[in-house]
Order: structure tokens, then C-alpha cells, then sequence
């Protein structure tokens, strides 16, 4: 094909590719129930309209615009990306009466640009249901549990290396004397002795299962123990007790919208293939071919009881990872206060640079 006749094909394709991509701006929508409000006419050739949403979206696709702005109609964006369109149009127009849409390699494209545009059309309606604000807010609520929200608890402890000198050191402070002061004389863990034994915050569900027990049942103030962790015997103060903030609804509505849009995605993807008659006729073993293998969802995740899928503006690219469930599946490890022996392996070398301040817990 001459170079000549393919820049024209280019021309025509693009010019079914936006006029496809405008279906539906030109009907009269007065009788519409859904209130869709008739579109702006920019410009009309040979009596057909180019409408002021198509020119804005050309300024956009050809980078005249940004996705966030206005359109001004006075502006160079505005009237270059009119211009072009008209050209387009009257390309397109020309081409038709040159029966150049009657072509076969010409009728392909079309049917490819339609599909994309139909295709385009369910992908859309998957994004606004995944933005539905209250299919967003019901998975949200449903799955706080798993945020980590609960109870974290401020501890002190005192480590001995015997159960006799932990049952001495409980009688001691049952008759008054102060828990830093004994922590500081008494406790073979001389990390925190200095200050008293104190552990700062740690959530109750990073201890051991047997502190976690006494925590639970005890009130603030309250001394716990002795309590057993490996060969070391331990008694706890608690000190304090607050609940864990986790991501708020907002901080994470955009990880929800992206899962509900993908597992919709999904299921419609599965529904259809399974009742169509798809038969691949390339060579599937050939390199880039390989099949990516069947993207399910957490074993745990939730179904919406209203599909909420948020769409991909474009072709998915489905060879990517389905994205992570937004809400934690597994319990995190439970954790120990350290023996001095882990302490003590732990412990970074003399030389070594002092680690920066943080709010973290210590163990």
C-alpha cells in the first residue's frame, strides 16, 4: 500500500476512533429519565456536530490539557484542537465518499475501534459502582476488625532467673515499695533497669499468650505475674491502656476502590469467558504467550453484597497482580519480651552509630 494511502488510513481510523468514542453526546436527551443534560455543539461540518466534550478530550489526548482543567473555548488548546477535529471530520467524510469504509482492512479497524469503545463503555460503568460511597463504606465497616484496631497496653517489668526471687520481689512491692526502684535493683534485664523496666506501648496482641491473659483481665495500675518467658521469670506493671488508631476510611478508600474495581473485573471476566466459545489459534508455548494463571482474591476477602468494581480507564493489563486485599488477612506474630541473653545478641556493637529517636514500642 502506498505511503500516501496509509497516512489516510491512519486519518480515517482516528477519525472512527473519536467519533466512536463520542457515541451517545448527539442524541436529544430532553426525554432521558436519567436527567443526562444535551451536550454543547462546537462546531458542525456538512450539518454533523463536533461537541465541546470531544474537543476537550482531544486537548487532553494530545497533551494540550490537563485531565483536571477546564476547557477554555477562547484558548489556543481550544481552537487548535477544533481545528484538528474539523480536519478529521472532513477526512473522514471524504474518505466515506471515496468508499474507502467499504474496504476490508478498513472495516476491520472500524469493528476493532467499536469494540474498544463498547468495551471501554462496561469499564466505566465497573468504576462508578466501585466509587459507590456506600458499598466502599459497608466493606470498610465490615472489615475494621482486621485493621488492628484494640488495645495497646503500656507495661513495666522486673526479669529474674528464678521463681523464688519473683515471688521475693512481688512480696516487696505487694507491702509498698516502688516498682522502678526494685526494677532498677533487682532485674537481670539492665536494659531497661535504669528506667524503671519500662517497655512502652505494644499492642495486646503482639504478647505472649499467657501476659496477654493476665493483661486482659487486669485493670490499670495492676501488678501481673510472675510470669514465665523461656527460663526467665518476669512481673509486670500495667501502666496504661489505649486503643489503636487504624487507617481511617479516607486513607484508605482509594486501595478499597481499586480491589472492589478489580474483583468485579474479575468475576465478569470469569462469568463470560466460561459461557463463550473462545478458541486461540496461536501457538500458546510460544515466548510472551504463556497464560499468566487464574487471579483469585484473598481466600478471606468478603464479597460485596452489591458489586462495587472500580474500572481501569483503559485495556487492563491482564498479565499484572491482582491488587492486595485493603484490609490485613492474617493475625501478626505474637511477641515476647526479650531474656537478656536475646537482648544482649541484639545489641548493636560499641562503634556502632546511635539509632535515630522513634515512637516505636520496645520489646
Amino acid at each position: 500500500m502506498a505511503p500516501q494511502k496509509r497516512a489516510l488510513l491512519k486519518v480515517v481510523f482516528f477519525a472512527a476512533a473519536l467519533v466512536l468514542s463520542g457515541c451517545g453526546l448527539g442524541r436529544d436527551n430532553a426525554g432521558d429519565s436519567n436527567g443526562v443534560r444535551d451536550p454543547i455543539v462546537a462546531a458542525t461540518v456538512n450539518g454533523r456536530p463536533i461537541y465541546v466534550e470531544d474537543v476537550r478530550n482531544y486537548a487532553v489526548q494530545r497533551g494540550w490539557l490537563q485531565e483536571t482543567e477546564d476547557l477554555d473555548a477562547n484558548s489556543d488548546a481550544a481552537n487548535q484542537a477544533l481545528e484538528e477535529l474539523i480536519q478529521i471530520r472532513l477526512f473522514a467524510m471524504e474518505a466515506e465518499a471515496r468508499g474507502l469504509d467499504r474496504q476490508a482492512d478498513i472495516r476491520r479497524q472500524l469493528e476493532n475501534a467499536r469494540e474498544r469503545v463498547l468495551a471501554a463503555a462496561i469499564y466505566e460503568e465497573i468504576a462508578q459502582k466501585a466509587n459507590d460511597p456506600e458499598t466502599i463504606e459497608r466493606l470498610y465497616r465490615d472489615n475494621a476488625s482486621r485493621l488492628g484496631q484494640g488495645d495497646e497496653v503500656h507495661l513495666r517489668h522486673i526479669q529474674f532467673a528464678t521463681r523464688e526471687a519473683a515471688d521475693a520481689a512481688k512480696r516487696r512491692l505487694e507491702q509498698g515499695e516502688r516498682f522502678e526502684a526494685l526494677a532498677f535493683e533487682l532485674s537481670v534485664e539492665r536494659n531497661s533497669a535504669p528506667d524503671g523496666g519500662d517497655m512502652g506501648f505494644a499492642p495486646v496482641s503482639d504478647l505472649t499468650p499467657a501476659l496477654r491473659q493476665e493483661v486482659e483481665r487486669s485493670t490499670v495500675g495492676s501488678l501481673l505475674g510472675p510470669i514465665q518467658i523461656d527460663n526467665t521469670w518476669h512481673i509486670f506493671r500495667l501502666d496504661d491502656r489505649r486503643s489503636i488508631g487504624g487507617p481511617s476510611l479516607e486513607e484508605l478508600r482509594p486501595r478499597i476502590t481499586q480491589w472492589l474495581a478489580w474483583q468485579e473485573t474479575t468475576q465478569l471476566t470469569e462469568r463470560l469467558t466460561r459461557d463463550a466459545r473462545v478458541e486461540r489459534l496461536r501457538d500458546e508455548t510460544d515466548q510472551g504467550m504463556a497464560p499468566a494463571g487464574e487471579v483469585t482474591a484473598p481466600a478471606d476477602a468478603p464479597t460485596p453484597s452489591a458489586p462495587a468494581p472500580t474500572a481501569p480507564a483503559e485495556t487492563p493489563n491482564t498479565g499484572a497482580p491482582p491488587p492486595p486485599f485493603p484490609f490485613p488477612t492474617a493475625a501478626p506474630q505474637q511477641a515476647a519480651p526479650q531474656t537478656q541473653q536475646q537482648q544482649q545478641q541484639a545489641a548493636p556493637p560499641p562503634d556502632a552509630p546511635a539509632p535515630a529517636p522513634s515512637n516505636g514500642t520496645q520489646q
